[in-house]
C-alpha cells in the first residue's frame, strides 16, 4: 500500500470547533429554485483551516504516569491465556458465566436484537441481573486472581434502542438538521445514563460517518453530508457520554464511547455496505476524518474498525482496497501513531473474517476464528460474537503468539490499551454493575423532555403553502397513513431489534405515536387505518398523513442497482393514499414524511399543502405535535428549526448529491428550512419517474436488464423464504436478522441464519434436511402469480451461493412453480455431490431449463425451490434471477465443469477457430444507446487461404453506444492457466485499417469466471497504444501482473481476450482486424 508521508501538524479541539461552530446555523431561506443563493455554511469541499497531514490530537483524557505503572505492573504478571482472554468480546447469549471464569474473557456485548434471557420485553432488573453474574465471573478469585473486571458494549445507536421502556432519540440524519451541538451533549448524558442504569458500561456510538450516496442503508446513522456539522457533533456527544469517566462528578452515570466506523464507510461505491471507499487519502482525511478529530480531542476511548475496505485513488484503479479491519497503515500507523490515539480499537461483528489475502497484507485468508492480521494490524479487542468462533479464536491466537505470528508486544500493547481504558473508566473500584446507582429508572420524564425537544428541533419544514400550518387544535383532523400510529415506523432500524422490525407500539414500553400526541390535544381528530382513506371527506379540515419508509438497518437498507430514490415506486401505497385523500375532498393534506435519507417525492409534494421531513423522530411523537399544531390559545409556542443537513433530490437518481459538488443542483439545497416566521410558497414540481434502477439500463419491456433479487442479506421486495415439509405443506416464514432458527419437525428440516462467503452478519441461511422437506422463495401472498418472462426472454439464469456441508444422501430437485402444481423441476443431486466440502460456489441454472419442464413465466409465484426426502446440509446466499447470464449446471443437473488445465502452448485462432471445441465464433457486442453496429466476420479470408477476425463499428458514439469484440472459452469450459500466468498470456495480432473519429488507444483484457464487469483484468487501455494504419502489429497480452485487480482468477479464465476503442470514443466507421491468436507459456 502506498504511504504518504509528510510533516505532521498538531490540532487543537478548540481549534476544530472554531473552524465549525461559526459554520453550523446554514441560512434557511433558500429554496428550489434558490439553490445557488445559500453560501455554504462551512468549509466542506475546500482547504480552509485543514493540516495537511493527520493532526496529533491532545486527548482531554490524558496520560498519567501512575495508572501507566498500575498498567505495567498488571500485565507483567498476566498469562499468555489471560491476555487473550481479554482482547476477546463476545455475545451475551454465546457464553455463561463459567465460562468467563474460564476463558478470562474480558468483554461481552448484545448487537441489535440481543437481549438477558433472549427476551425482548426483559426488565431493567434483569438486564442488570446479567450484568451481575458476568461481572461476578469476572472477578472470582479463584478462577481470575487478577480481578480484571468484564466490560459490555451495546448498540446504543439513538438512545439504549435495545431496552423495553428506554427513551429512543431521533436518528442521527434528524439531529443534524437540528444542528444543535449543545444538545448533542445531553443526548450523551441521557443514554449514558439509561446505558449504566440497565448495568453496561460502554455505548457503540456515535457514528461519524460523512454520507456521500443516499442508497446506503445506513445514511439515516450519518449526522449530515457535510464533515463540518459531524465534526462539531461528534466531540460533543463524547463530552455526554463518557464525562471524565472514573473521575466525573457522577462517574457511575457514565460509559464509554466508540467512534465508529473508521473509515469511510458514508463514502462507498453506490453506498454499497460494506462495500470499497475509493478516495485519496487526502479526501479520506479531510472529509471522513473530521469527526474524529474532534471525538478523540474530547476524550473517546474507543473506536471501532468499518466494515468497508478503501481503495487509495491516487493509485490506478486495479490497486488492491484494503479492508480496515486488516490495515495496519490506517489503524495503527494514522490513527495510534500520528493522531496519537491511546485507547482501544474494537473491531466489528465478525470483522475480521472478511480478511484474506485479496484485500489486505494477510499471508493467508482469515477466518472468524482465526486472523493474526487483524491483530497485527491494530484491532486490540475483538468483537467474535459466536460460541462456535471465539473459542477456536482463542485456541488459534495463543498459538499464533508462541509462534511468532502474533508478536508478544503487540499482544501486549492491546492489553495495556484495554487495561487503560477500564482502569479509566474507574471499573476497579467499582461495586457489581446492580450496585452503582441508586435509580434504575430509565425513560424517565426528564429525560423524554430532552428526547421531545430534539425532535421539535430535528424536523424540516419543506412546503408550507398557504401558511396551513401550525394547525388549530380544534380543526377537524383526519389523521392517516400506515405510519400514524405505528412506534417502529417512528423509530427505525437499531429499535429493540437490529433491523427495527417484528415489533409493537407495546413493545417499546413507552412513548407516544404521532397519532397518540394529536389525539392528546385535538379533540376533533380521528384516525383512519385504512390504506385508501376510507374515512374521508370533504368534512375535514386538513388531514395528516404519515408516510414513509419503513424500518432497515445496514444491509438490507441499502438501494441497490435496480432501485431508485422515488418514494411513490418504493412506497407505491403512500402515494396512492393521498391521491384517495384529495379525490374524495379533503380541503387540505399535510404530509409528514418518516424516513431514513432524502428521497424523490416531488408527486408526494406536489398532491400536499405542507410537508415535514421528520426523518426518524424516535419515541417521543408530542414533539411533532408541539410544533405542528398551535397552543390552545392559538399561539405559536414552537417554530420550526431544522434545516437540512443533508441535499435534497429533484430527480430519481441523484444519489450522491452533496453541497460543493461540481452540477450541484438539488430541489432542495443543503441549509433549507422553512419556519413560521420566514415562509415561502412553492409551485408544481416536475413529476419525473424512472422506470429502470439507477444502476441498470432498462430493457425493451420484452427483455429487461435488471436482476431480481429474491435473497439478498434477507428477504427482497415482496419475495419471502419460507420452509414445508410433510407436518406442514402450508409452509412457514424462515426468521431472519437473528441467529435464531426456524424449524419444522424434528425428523424434517431447519433453517439459522448465518454469516455469508464474505462474513456479513445473517446474510446466508444454514438448511439441514433430516428427511422430507423443502426451502423455497416466494411471493408474500402465495397465491398471486407475477409475469417473469422477460427474465427468460433476455436469456436468465437462476443464480445462487451454496456451501455443501454434508452431500445429499437421496435425490435433490431444485424448482420453480407457477402456483401448484404447475412447475419447472431438474434434479441438481450430482452438481450437490461434487461441491461437498469445497467450501462456496456460486451455481447459475439457465431458466430455460425450467421452460423446458413446463414453467409459465408469465405467473411465476416461486422463483426458487430446494426439495429432499433425506439429510442434506447446505448454506445458501444471494438467491436472484440474472438476465443475460450464462448457466454453470446443465438441464440435466450435471455440476459445473473443471476449468482445463493449460501447460503449454496452444493455438486459439489461426486461420479460423483452432479448437472448436473450446473456443467459441468470436463475436461483436453493443452497450446503451439507440443505434450504431459492430459486424464481426469471423472468418475473413484475405488472401492466400489466410483468415482473419475482421471487424466494422459503425456511428456508436452518434447513437450513444459503446461496443466492442469478444473472443471467448465455449460454455461451459473455463481455463485454468495458472501454471503459466507467471511467464505467459495472450499473444495476437491485430490491423487497424479506419480509425474512424477515434482518437483514443484501443483497450483490451481478459475476462474470468464470465463476469466482464467483476472478474477481469481490468481495462488496458496503454498495452495496444494506436498502431498505425494498414500496419500489422503484435500485443501481447500477460496473465499475471501487479496492476490486475485482487478479483482475478487465473484458474478461471472464460475468454482469450476483450478488445474495444476507447470508451466513449467510437465514432464514425471504425475497421481492425485480428490473427494469430495464441496462448503462450513465455510471451
Amino acid at each position: 500500500m502506498q504511504r504518504l508521508f509528510s510533516r505532521q501538524k498538531s490540532i487543537s479541539l478548540a481549534a476544530l470547533l472554531l473552524l465549525t461552530f461559526a459554520a453550523c446555523n446554514p441560512d434557511p431561506t433558500p429554496g428550489p429554485g434558490d439553490a445557488g443563493t445559500n453560501p455554504p455554511p462551512t468549509d466542506a469541499g475546500t482547504d480552509a483551516g485543514i493540516p495537511d497531514d493527520w493532526p496529533a490530537i491532545q486527548s482531554a483524557i490524558p496520560k498519567e504516569a501512575e495508572l501507566e505503572k498500575r498498567i505495567e505492573t498488571l500485565l507483567s504478571s498476566m498469562s499468555l491465556e489471560e491476555k487473550v482472554g481479554q482482547i476477546t468480546q463476545v455475545e451475551i447469549s454465546n457464553v455463561t458465566p463459567d465460562e468467563v471464569k474460564q476463558y478470562h474473557l474480558g468483554s461481552v456485548l448484545n448487537g441489535g436484537g440481543a437481549w438477558p434471557n433472549g427476551k425482548k420485553g426483559s426488565t431493567v432488573e434483569e438486564w442488570n441481573a446479567l450484568a451481575d453474574q458476568l461481572w461476578a465471573a469476572s472477578m472470582d478469585k479463584m478462577a481470575n486472581p487478577h480481578q480484571i473486571p468484564i466490560i459490555w458494549g451495546v448498540d446504543a445507536v439513538h438512545g439504549h434502542n435495545n431496552v423495553k421502556g428506554a427513551t429512543l432519540f431521533p436518528h442521527n440524519i434528524g439531529l443534524g438538521a437540528a444542528n444543535d451541538p449543545e444538545l448533542m451533549k445531553r443526548i450523551g448524558e441521557v443514554t449514558a445514563r439509561e446505558v449504566a442504569q440497565t448495568g453496561l458500561d460502554w455505548a457503540f456510538g456515535p457514528t461519524v460517518a460523512v454520507v456521500r450516496d443516499d442508497r446506503w442503508g445506513r445514511t439515516y446513522e450519518g449526522y449530515s453530508e457535510d464533515p463540518a456539522i459531524v465534526e462539531a457533533f461528534a466531540g460533543k456527544i463524547v463530552e455526554g457520554l463518557q464525562g471524565q469517566l472514573g473521575k466525573d462528578a457522577k462517574a457511575n452515570e457514565k460509559v464509554l464511547a466508540s467512534v465508529k466506523h473508521f473509515l469511510g464507510d458514508g463514502a462507498t461505491n453506490e453506498g454499497k455496505d460494506q462495500g470499497v471507499t475509493r478516495l485519496t487519502e487526502k479526501e479520506l482525511r479531510d472529509i471522513h476524518g473530521r469527526g474524529y478529530f474532534t471525538a478523540l480531542a474530547a476524550g473517546a476511548q474507543t473506536v471501532m474498525a468499518s466494515f468497508n475496505s478503501w481503495q487509495d485513488a491516487a493509485q490506478a484503479e486495479t490497486a488492491k482496497a484494503y479492508k480496515m479491519h486488516g490495515n495496519k497503515y490506517l489503524l495503527t500507523d494514522v490513527l495510534k501513531t500520528k493522531m496519537g490515539f491511546d485507547g482501544v480499537v474494537v473491531s466489528d461483528w465478525n470483522g475480521i473474517g472478511q480478511i484474506n489475502r485479496t484485500n489486505s497484507d494477510s499471508p493467508r485468508d482469515c477466518t472468524n476464528g482465526d486472523c493474526p492480521q487483524a491483530i497485527n494490524a491494530g484491532i486490540d479487542m475483538v468483537m467474535v460474537p459466536y460460541r462456535t468462533d471465539w473459542k477456536p479464536f482463542i485456541t488459534n491466537t495463543i498459538a499464533s503468539v508462541k509462534n511468532g505470528e502474533i508478536p508478544q508486544a503487540r499482544l501486549d500493547d492491546a492489553v495495556r490499551r484495554i487495561l487503560r481504558v477500564k482502569l479509566r473508566l474507574g471499573l476497579f473500584e467499582k461495586p457489581k454493575p446492580s450496585e452503582r446507582n441508586a435509580s434504575h429508572e430509565i425513560g424517565t420524564a426528564e429525560n423524554r423532555a430532552v428526547a421531545r425537544e430534539a425532535v421539535r428541533k430535528s424536523l424540516v419544514l419543506l412546503k408550507n403553502n398557504g401558511g396551513l400550518l401550525p394547525l388549530e387544535r380544534s380543526a377537524k383532523v383526519l389523521v392517516a397513513g400506515k405510519s400514524a400510529n405505528n412506534l417502529s415506523n417512528q423509530s427505525g432500524g437499531w429499535s429493540l431489534t437490529w433491523q427495527g422490525t417484528d415489533n409493537t407500539n407495546a413493545d417499546f414500553g413507552g412513548g407516544s405515536t404521532l397519532w397518540q400526541a394529536i389525539e392528546k390535544i385535538a379533540p376533533n381528530a380521528k384516525l383512519d387505518t385504512s390504506a385508501d382513506g376510507a374515512q374521508a371527506d370533504a368534512s375535514y379540515d386538513v388531514a395528516v398523513v404519515v408516510i414513509g419508509e419503513t424500518p432497515y438497518a445496514e444491509g438490507q437498507g441499502d438501494i441497490g442497482k435496480t432501485k431508485t430514490l422515488e418514494l411513490a415506486r418504493l412506497r407505491p401505497e403512500d402515494y396512492t393514499l393521498l391521491q384517495s385523500l384529495k379525490a374524495k375532498g379533503v380541503k387540505k393534506i399535510v404530509t409528514v414524511l418518516f424516513s431514513g435519507r432524502p428521497l424523490y417525492t416531488n408527486k408526494e409534494l406536489n398532491v400536499s399543502d405542507a410537508f415535514v421531513a421528520a426523518w426518524l423522530p424516535g419515541t417521543e411523537g408530542e414533539g411533532l405535535t408541539d410544533v405542528l399544531f398551535r397552543e390552545d390559545d392559538g399561539s405559536i409556542d414552537h417554530d420550526f428549526q431544522g434545516k437540512l443537513s443533508f441535499s435534497w433530490p429533484k430527480a430519481p437518481c441523484q444519489v450522491s448529491l452533496n453541497k460543493g459538488d461540481a452540477n450541484y443542483d438539488p430541489l432542495f439545497a443543503y441549509g433549507y428550512g422553512l419556519t413560521y416566521a420566514q415562509g415561502q410558497e412553492l409551485g408544481a414540481f416536475e413529476e419525473t419517474t424512472q422506470t429502470n434502477g439507477c444502476g441498470v439500463e432498462p430493457g425493451d419491456g420484452s427483455t429487461t436488464n435488471l436482476p431480481l433479487a429474491l435473497f439478498e442479506r434477507g428477504n427482497q421486495e415482496n419475495w419471502v423464504m419460507r420452509i414445508g415439509a410433510p407436518s406442514n405443506w402450508g409452509g412457514i416464514d424462515v426468521q431472519q436478522n437473528t441467529s435464531n432458527t426456524t424449524s419444522l419437525a424434528p425428523n424434517e428440516l431447519s433453517v439459522t441464519p448465518v454469516d455469508d462467503k464474505d462474513g456479513l452478519q445473517w446474510a446466508a441461511v444454514n438448511v439441514k434436511f433430516s428427511g422430507t422437506g423443502q426451502v423455497y422463495m416466494q411471493n408474500k401472498n402465495g397465491n398471486a402469480g407475477l409475469n417473469l418472462q422477460p427474465y427468460l426472454n433476455s436469456k436468465g439464469s437462476l443464480v445462487f451461493a451454496v456451501k455443501v456441508n454434508t452431500a445429499p444422501s437421496a435425490q435433490v430437485n431444485l424448482s420453480m412453480h407457477c402456483i401448484h402444481p404447475c412447475l419447472g423441476e431438474i434434479q441438481i443431486t450430482e452438481a450437490l455431490k461434487g461441491l461437498a466440502g469445497n467450501g462456496w460456489s456460486e451455481l447459475a441454472v439457465p431458466l430455460q431449463c425450467f421452460a423446458d419442464t413446463g414453467l409459465d413465466f408469465t405467473n411465476v409465484n416461486s422463483p426458487f425451490l430446494l426439495y429432499t426426502s433425506d439429510t442434506l446440509d447446505v448454506t445458501l446466499a444471494s438467491i436472484r434471477w440474472e438476465p443475460n447470464r450464462t448457466g454453470n449446471v446443465s438441464c440435466t443437473g450435471t455440476p459445473p465443469v473443471a476449468p482445463i488445465s493449460i501447460t503449454e502452448d496452444k493455438d486459439a485462432y489461426v486461420d479460423g477457430v483452432s479448437d472448436t471445441a473450446l473456443f467459441a465464433t468470436p463475436n461483436g457486442w453493443t452497450s446503451g444507446g439507440t443505434s450504431g453496429t459492430v459486424t464481426v466476420n469471423p472468418a475473413l479470408d484475405i488472401g492466400g487461404g489466410e483468415m482473419v477476425i475482421d471487424v466494422v463499428m459503425t456511428n456508436l458514439k452518434e447513437g450513444g453506444r459503446n461496443g466492442g469484440i469478444a473472443f471467448g472459452v465455449k460454455e461451459p469450459n473455463l481455463l485454468d492457466v495458472s501454471a503459466i500466468a507467471g511467464t505467459g498470456g495472450v499473444e495476437f495480432e491485430v490491423r487497424v485499417l479506419d480509425y474512424g473519429l477515434t482518437t483514443q488507444d484501443f483497450w483490451v483484457k481478459n475476462v474470468c469466471n464470465r463476469k466482464p464487469d467483476s472478474c477481469a483484468t481490468g481495462d488496458l487501455k496503454t498495452l495496444m497504444g494506436h498502431p498505425e494504419v494498414g500496419t500489422w502489429k503484435t500485443v501481447k497480452m500477460p496473465f499475471s501482473d501487479a496492476s490486475y485487480p485482487a478479483t482475478w482468477d487465473q484458474t478461471k479464465v472464460s475468454s482469450v481476450f476483450e478488445m474495444l476503442p476507447a470508451w466513449g470514443d467510437q465514432g464514425g466507421t471504425i475497421h481492425f482486424q485480428v490473427r494469430n491468436v495464441r496462448i503462450r507459456k513465455q510471451l
